[in-house]
């Protein structure tokens, strides 16, 4: 065959190729158009029939016809539409919803892959409990997964399970190597509130540094004065991220004995522990304290000469005066740094 032969041949296959490919692209986008009609049509006859059983009068079981329709959508679009309503839903109406999931067969699904081995499954398992507020029996023993995201998300799942058992074995993960842990959990006792005082007092007691300054940031923004004892007691830890942890801490909480251990932190040779005593006076706005606010604006280091000055700016007129006073010494750090807190403050210098 000649080279042209050759040639013409080549270009035919390759126009056979791209036909067949745009072919294929054009099956492929009718495929997907036409399946998300179905899709928003299924939809669309779940949220009927969801809607009317939520609306129905209180302690009436769902009726057999509604399960056995919602059971022809496919088990995809039940759980699409389960998350879809759940988190607009409380009381009874969260009530019939678990039933629904019971019924037709997600919960004891769920609850079996929350036994995989795979990660991803167990994980897929205990978002689908949380959402219908199921999973009692199988839950607290995946507090301890070996997968930083399943123990996040039985963190999230505790909030609407505050029973004892669960929030003492949840609370241990304040001490977990992986950051997300830590914060689910911190924002899982935030959200059940007072209830988690007692459970966090015993929790620290027997803690970790790691642990301990993570329930202390807890107890800072909880502000239960049953927390006190507990911060005060952790503000001269060896450790000075505990330390750091429990002048943030009295900063939540105040009273008279905050306000003393956090004038003695002024001077601890942490950095954030000073940083973190000057934000916490400035928070509890305590005019008092800003003559001895004065040296740490000349502080060796920038964070904390930049959080003195924003403390004494927030105590008012005590504060501004001592900022118009650096500004006028012969430290040019201090100098600096109140010049451009004044500035920030609107206040002439």
């Amino acid at each position: 065959m000649t080279t042209e032969g050759w040639l013409v041949l080549v270009l035919s296959v390759e126009g056979i190729s791209l036909t067949i490919v745009f072919a294929a692209i054009v099956v492929h986008a009718v495929s997907a158009v036409t399946g998300d009609r179905r899709l928003q049509r299924r939809m669309r006859v779940g949220r009927d029939l969801l809607l009317a059983s939520l609306t129905g009068p209180v302690g009436v079981p769902v009726a057999d016809d509604v399960i056995d329709r919602l059971a022809r959508l496919g088990r995809r679009t039940q759980i699409r539409l389960l998350a879809e309503l759940a988190p607009s839903l409380e009381g009874e109406q969260r009530a019939t919803l678990r039933e629904l999931a019971t019924r037709l067969g997600l919960t004891a699904r769920a609850e079996r892959r929350c036994r995989s081995r795979w990660w991803w499954r167990r994980l897929y398992a205990t978002r689908l409990l949380t959402l219908i507020d199921g999973g009692e029996d199988v839950m607290p023993a995946l507090i301890h997964d070996p997968h930083q995201l399943v123990r996040t998300q039985v963190a999230e799942w505790a909030v609407l399970h505050p029973d004892p058992a669960v929030l003492d074995a949840l609370v241990v993960l304040l001490d977990d190597k992986e950051r997300i842990a830590r914060f689910a959990v911190q924002d899982t006792l935030l959200r059940i509130g007072q209830p988690a005082v007692p459970v966090l007092v015993r929790a620290l007691a027997t803690m970790g540094p790691l642990g301990i300054a993570s329930g202390l940031l807890v107890a800072a923004r909880l502000g239960d004065p049953d927390l006190l004892p507990l911060a005060l007691s952790f503000a001269d830890h060896e450790d000075p991220a505990v330390r750091a942890a429990a002048a943030e801490a009295l900063g939540g909480l105040g009273g008279d004995d905050s306000v003393a251990v956090l004038g003695s932190l002024l001077g601890d040779p942490g950095m954030d522990v000073r940083r973190e005593a000057a934000r916490s006076l400035g928070r509890l706005q305590h005019w008092a304290s800003a003559v001895s606010l004065l040296p740490l604006l000349g502080d060796p280091t920038w964070p904390v000469r930049r959080q003195s000055a924003l403390a004494l700016a927030a105590m008012g007129a005590p504060g501004l005066l001592i900022l118009r006073t650096a500004v006028q010494g012969d430290d040019r750090f201090a100098a600096d740094i109140a010049s451009q807190a004044l500035d920030a403050h609107g206040a002439p210098m």
